[in-house]
């Protein structure tokens, strides 16, 4: 079975020049011209890998990394210039620098595709599936919204340590606003709802009051 990749950029004539170095028996290409398209892609799509071509003019390369990696699981490979600063956030698994050659291409591809995370992000009776968005508690699964997927995503990486509300709203809802916290608050009830026996006495998911929230890790 192929392995699905998408190519972001602005140059039609480049993103086909770039499909064209990957074999057909081994790879399926889609291409996206814009952010937009991109994102429709990822939502569409079981993606494998996305190269990104961070030298396009007209690409908004961070917001756009930032997406598709809320939107899909696949590895993101980055086509820069030499010597270019990377922007926090973006996260790349591979970066390959023009002039671009076709082999270091594909290898970096393959290589990102072969290292890409486990799919499962557990802690004790939870587990999260960073593909399919889908939580389960020992037996049961739940769905989850966006927001709810992201809140779970962080407080399981950091099992045992307090995420504080400003780290929970930026990341999450990409904001240092911190005014109103209560779609914070609504969410980390909805959550709670799915991980504890009794969501109004939490013993998985804590408040440290005055910081943020904690979720336990074993219970």
């Amino acid at each position: 079975m192929s392995a699905t990749v998408l190519i972001v950029g602005n140059d039609k004539p480049t993103t086909t020049s770039y499909a064209s170095f990957f074999s057909k028996r081994e790879f399926t290409i889609l291409t996206a011209h814009s952010g937009r398209q991109a994102h429709a892609a990822a939502k569409t799509h079981h993606l494998d890998a996305v190269i990104v071509d961070a030298t396009s003019p007209r690409l908004n390369c961070k917001s756009l990394c930032k997406k598709l990696h809320a939107e899909s699981f696949a590895p993101i490979v980055l086509i820069t210039q030499p010597n270019a600063k990377i922007e926090s956030g973006i996260a790349p698994a591979g970066i390959v620098h023009k002039p671009i050659a076709a082999r270091k291409l594909v290898a970096r591809v393959k290589n990102a595709i072969d290292e890409k995370p486990p799919r499962l992000l557990t802690v004790g009776h939870l587990s999260l599936d960073l593909e399919k968005r889908r939580l389960a508690r020992g037996s049961k699964n739940f769905p989850l919204t966006p927001k709810e997927f992201g809140l779970l995503k962080i407080l399981m990486s950091r099992a045992g340590q307090t995420v504080t509300r400003k780290t929970l709203m930026k990341e999450v809802w990409e904001t240092d606003y911190l005014g109103d916290t209560r779609t914070l608050d609504v969410h980390i009830r909805w959550v709670r709802e799915k991980i504890e026996e009794n969501p109004s006495k939490p013993q998985r998911l804590t408040t440290a009051r005055g910081q943020g929230y904690k979720l336990v890790a074993e219970n």
